[in-house]
């Protein structure tokens, strides 16, 4: 009797030999490619990869995914038992990292396998441009997206790369929503959004005050470009990241969709501003807690995306208005330090007294979220199934909150 296939020991790679593979339908080639592997990463992860000791070794090491990814995996079917399996781990690596030297988190291993898929499409695509049929089917196909074409003109030769510039320019026509480039978490940072204003989500003890102030400094400025910017002059310093671009062309209304590309296409063609780099401050790097751990997709030019630079202010803020409160409080009964993990270890490097008085209450909150995530675990076995189930079963949507905010962008996740 045959058996079932075994499932691949590792995220399968998708078959590419040439250009010609990428450009099968309308659309950003490099966006369909980069979806499709994204998508075979997050199957394998829950069908084997969250059992896999180097994967999740792997993942201890980043604290976790990504708030993107993060929430991927939130809401694929039988997430509840997974993650708890899986942030038993985490959470004793964070508690580690609390208590012991400081320690930088690694990059979401979904995101350097996601950079990894984009690369091999766009090396893939530029190296078959030089033959005219590819070209020509490109050009039928409607080119690169925007955030694509960014990345292109980083890797690609001057002369492809202005090809394909005067191709999107040429074969845009209404410019369609997809020139925004691709983004299946959209839909649920726009829900999120929704949720999170300020009259709905007040900061709390159970929540990151720095991931909540960042999420509403970036719907203001999103919100000044949208009614502002976007009708200046281009300028490439105005570019949005991939995320942020999506947002805005999502959150615009649909008369304004093509004039907002249409700008933003011509930032990206725009020359770039000369600029001198101020040096490094000596001890700053280590106290910024954006620029630590805050994971985000940047735009061209020393200062990136402008969206992603007024949420990385918010957050340096927010972790300041913490660290001072800190410093000033009188000793007394120990209380929540609303800030997620990431920050704490923020907080920890910029200001060690401050952390001496936070240290206690962030280690008793990790250990208790260890202690449910063990009991969850454990109910879950054979040999407890009949064991009533209580809170401790949902404390893995806590250990996600805790260790990084922004997944539900500062705000309890029974409040989103």
């Amino acid at each position: 009797m045959p058996s079932a296939a075994p499932v691949p020991r590792g995220p399968t790679i998708l078959t590419l030999y040439a250009a010609a593979d990428l450009l099968t339908g309308p659309g950003c080639p490099v966006c369909r490619y980069a979806d499709e592997a994204a998508a075979r990463y997050l199957a394998w992860f829950a069908l084997e990869g969250h059992a896999d000791a180097v994967a999740v070794t792997r993942l201890c090491s980043s604290l976790g995914m990504c708030p993107r990814h993060t929430r991927a995996l939130i809401h694929q079917p039988g997430a509840a038992r997974r993650l708890t399996a899986v942030y038993r781990y985490v959470m004793e690596t964070a508690r580690g990292a609390l208590s012991g030297p400081a320690m930088r988190p690694g990059v979401c291993p979904a995101c350097e396998h996601d950079d990894g898929a984009t690369v091999r499409a766009l090396d893939t695509l530029l190296e078959g441009l030089a033959q005219g049929p590819v070209r020509e089917r490109c050009r039928e196909l409607g080119g690169l997206c925007i955030p694509h074409l960014h990345a292109a003109s980083a890797r690609g030769s001057r002369q492809v790369v202005t090809w394909l510039s005067g191709t999107l320019k040429a074969s845009a026509g209404t410019w369609p929503t997809w020139l925004a480039g691709s983004d299946r978490d959209a839909d649920m940072r726009a829900a999120l959004r929704r949720r999170t204003t300020a009259t709905s989500c007040p900061p709390t003890a159970d929540a990151c005050a720095a991931c909540l102030a960042a999420g509403w400094a970036e719907d203001d400025r999103l919100t000044h470009i949208a009614c502002g910017d976007g009708h200046c002059r281009p300028d490439r310093r105005l570019l949005l990241c991939p995320g942020h671009l999506s947002d805005l062309v999502g959150a615009a209304a649909q008369g304004d969709q093509a004039s907002l590309l249409a700008w933003q296409a011509n930032c990206l063609t725009a020359a770039p501003v000369r600029r001198h780099t101020p040096p490094v401050i000596r001890g700053r790097v280590a106290a910024d807690g954006g620029r630590w751990f805050r994971r985000r997709r940047t735009g061209d030019g020393p200062d990136g995306c402008p969206v992603c630079l007024v949420g990385r202010e918010a957050e340096r803020r927010a972790v300041d208005q913490v660290r001072v409160s800190l410093r000033d409080a009188s000793p007394g009964p120990r209380r929540r330090v609303p800030l997620c993990v990431r920050h704490l270890l923020s907080l920890k490097a910029a200001d060690p007294r401050a952390w001496d008085r936070a240290e206690l209450s962030a280690l008793e909150r990790a250990d208790g979220l260890i202690a449910e995530l063990d009991e969850a675990f454990g109910k879950g076995t054979w040999a407890r199934r009949h064991e009533a189930r209580g809170p401790e079963m949902t404390e893995w949507r806590r250990a996600v909150v805790f260790l990084d905010g922004g997944v539900f962008r500062g705000c309890p996740p029974g409040e989103t």
